[in-house]
């Protein structure tokens, strides 16, 4: 457990890697794609007009205050407020006048401000609105909307080829941190051999001390319990001999042929392990001595010889690539104990 914990946190960055790239690309994405929407701002004499027209919607509501306080005054001399229900005649008062006045300029200079920077289609539609009618809160509802936007198809062009070219340098990037934190990856680099990463497993290939290899590993990012590390040995074995050697019940996820060759009971054999040998083959060197210490050391370990080649499997892929250049080292000592005829 404590090996899959130090694998998790060695291959975790992975992971934030790749969040933080997508992360990158999308922003990036969205702002090349805002720089060719165009929004053209209004004209000056619209943006006035509006103004003028949202100024004049006003006078009600400055109406309804100087109402509320006339009502105040006449309440305080003694007399009957309700005399001033009807606004219309406090319209033609010179404190009222003076009133307006003051404020129409206010909210024409406040609403102009605002205008300015509205886009065309925004004022104009608005525009249409206030001289068919609209009210003042249906004004200022109308220049909240969203304005369109119009596309140029050049920009357009050199932009989307801006996005493709972050995603390919993004990805280029990717690759290289993603090999750099992949220790079968770099043993790969380390031995000369060929390299592929993909999403779900990392594949290394190429002939070493005279052996064909094919390496197979889970991917650096892959969650807890699903890491593991499997060399094949495809030259130089014997191609009658069957040999099965490893846990009663390996851990499930990868595809292991199922050898039917008798079973050995032998006292050297690790308990929870079982042995089975094809006719004359012999196991004595992964029971006792080196080679039957170093595969302790990657337990659960599983061997299979099989059609002429050996495959040694483990479900902790090792921490740095020294590490997985000792497995590589152990599945060709193994593949050396089942030499060709």
């Amino acid at each position: 457990m404590q090996n899959h914990d130090l694998q998790k946190q060695v291959f975790a960055p992975s992971a934030a890697w790749t969040r933080r790239a997508l992360a990158v690309l999308a922003a990036g994405g969205v702002l090349l794609a805002t720089g060719c929407a165009e929004i053209r701002t209004a004209k000056p004499e619209e943006a006035e007009a509006l103004a003028a027209l949202r100024a004049d919607r006003e006078q009600d509501n400055v109406l309804v205050e100087y109402q509320k306080v006339r009502k105040k005054e006449v309440e305080a001399k003694g007399a009957n407020p309700d005399d001033l229900d009807n606004a219309a005649p406090l319209k033609e008062e010179s404190r009222f006048k003076e009133l307006w006045e003051k404020r129409k300029k206010e909210v024409y200079d406040a609403k102009l401000e605002r205008y300015k920077e509205l886009s065309a289609d925004v004022v104009g539609q608005c525009l249409t609105k206030a001289k068919a009618g609209a009210s003042a809160d249906d004004l200022d509802r109308c220049v909240t909307t969203t304005p369109a936007a119009t596309i140029d198809p050049l920009k357009a062009g050199l932009l989307g080829l801006g996005v493709i070219g972050l995603a390919v340098v993004l990805f280029a990037v990717f690759r290289s941190a993603r090999r750099r934190i992949d220790p079968v990856a770099q043993a790969g680099q380390k031995l000369n051999l060929a390299v592929q990463q993909g999403d779900k497993e990392t594949i290394v290939s190429g002939d070493y001390k005279g052996y064909v290899l094919r390496i197979e590993a889970s991917a650096p990012e892959v969650g807890q319990g699903d890491g593991f590390l499997r060399v094949l040995v495809m030259s130089k074995v014997e191609s009658h001999t069957l040999v099965r050697f490893g846990p009663l019940a390996p851990p499930t996820g990868l595809d292991l042929p199922d050898l039917h060759a008798p079973e050995v009971h032998d006292p050297r054999v690790p308990e929870g392990y079982k042995l089975r040998l094809s006719p004359g083959a012999n196991a004595d060197a992964m029971l006792a001595g080196d080679l039957a210490f170093q595969l302790r050391d990657y337990d659960p370990v599983d061997v299979r010889v099989h059609d002429s080649l050996c495959g040694v499997t483990c479900w902790q892929v090792p921490q740095t690539a020294d590490r997985v250049i000792e497995f590589i080292e152990l599945a060709v000592n193994c593949a050396k104990q089942y030499p060709q005829a």
